[in-house]
């Protein structure tokens, strides 16, 4: 807040900027003429020099936190912690304490093309920028950059998600090499589709004798709503599943959860059971190394492949918001749309 005050006879300007007070004589003697002039022409300008030399000492770790905390009120909390955590490893270390001044053009091109000759992939890139251009919209919104300098960055081009799903024959080699909770787990997550975040958090109370109530997910020790309202939905107990589910029940039907650590307690997320269960199984059996949620990938592929289900119906049990995301990732692997079919067809006849 601007303001003027008197002081032995001589008008003088006030202004605080972020907590620091600015003060400036004008060398005019008070008078009702003086006073009209300084409100009209001097202080404007010294309001102006004044945030001019508050801006341009302005670290970009300042509004680091003003993103942060815009955005810990817009976000779901395991996607805040995700982005705090992307802020804190490859924006704070390298650019917090730079002046937002020096933050150029060619700063950013920097960041961007070293991320993607360390060959992350443009979708994780696009992540990357998005948050990092997210902090300096800020700055321009107080007017301290008249331009975000990533508007003059051309985005890398993504290419199609690589997914590498399990055979039929895959599958039942996976299911007859392990045992126990984690022979449930496989079937389940290849019957079901499920994400791995929504298979660790399904409870007991979710599941009837025709369906399966999806209605949350976990990661970071804690459950939470789905990212989208699509991926709240009811699943189809297939005959098959139900008996993984059967299965399960005799090993943790006491449980809250279904797929429970050995005391009893849910899993805080999937990590655990790549590394001591799913990557030994895989590498057991000679099969490439794949993600657990190659299961997901294994169960839409399947479904489609087998000419039993429209696509609207897969897509729903995917929790996909529309179809166009199973035509781009699986039209590559769905058996029914390469080219083989007979050149004895005529579509006039």
């Amino acid at each position: 807040m601007a303001t003027t005050f008197v002081y032995k006879g001589k008008i003088y300007m006030n202004i605080r900027v972020d907590g620091t007070q600015y003060k400036k004589s004008t060398g005019l003697p008070y008078s009702k003429k003086n006073l009209s002039y300084v409100l009209k022409e001097l202080l404007p300008s010294f309001i102006n020099e004044a945030m001019e030399g508050k801006t341009r000492s302005l670290k970009l770790s300042y509004y680091i936190e003003r993103y942060k905390e815009e955005k810990k009120h817009l976000l779901k909390e395991r996607s805040y912690i995700r982005y705090c955590k992307m802020i804190d490893k490859l924006i704070v270390p390298h650019y917090g304490d730079m002046l937002i001044k020096d933050i150029k053009v060619s700063t950013l091109k920097q960041y961007i093309h070293k991320h993607l000759d360390e060959g992350k992939a443009a979708k994780t890139v696009e992540m990357y920028r998005t948050i990092f251009s997210g902090i300096l919209q800020e700055a321009v919104y107080d007017g301290v950059l008249t331009s975000n300098p990533f508007n003059h960055i051309k985005r890398p081009k993504k290419k199609k998600p690589k997914i590498t799903p399990f055979s039929i024959d895959e599958v039942k080699l996976l299911l007859e090499n392990s045992d126990g909770w984690f022979h449930n787990y496989i079937g389940v997550a290849t019957g079901l589709g499920l994400r791995s975040g929504e298979m660790i958090s399904l409870k007991w109370i979710d599941i009837s004798d025709n369906e399966i109530h999806i209605r949350r997910t976990r990661d970071f020790n804690r459950d939470t709503t789905p990212k989208t309202e699509s991926s709240i939905r009811n699943l189809p107990m297939f005959m098959h599943v139900k008996e993984y589910f059967d299965k399960q029940k005799q090993l943790s039907g006491n449980c809250e959860y279904i797929f429970t650590r050995p005391n009893g307690l849910p899993w805080s997320d999937t990590q655990w059971i790549c590394q001591y269960h799913w990557y030994p199984l895989l590498k057991k059996l000679e099969l490439k190394k794949r993600r657990l949620y190659e299961m997901r990938h294994t169960f839409a592929t399947n479904m489609l492949n087998s000419g039993q289900f429209k696509v609207t119906e897969i897509s729903r049990m995917l929790g996909h918001t529309t179809t166009e995301y199973l035509f781009n990732v699986y039209s590559a692997y769905i058996e029914s749309e390469k080219n083989n079919f007979s050149l004895d067809i005529n579509i006039y006849k």
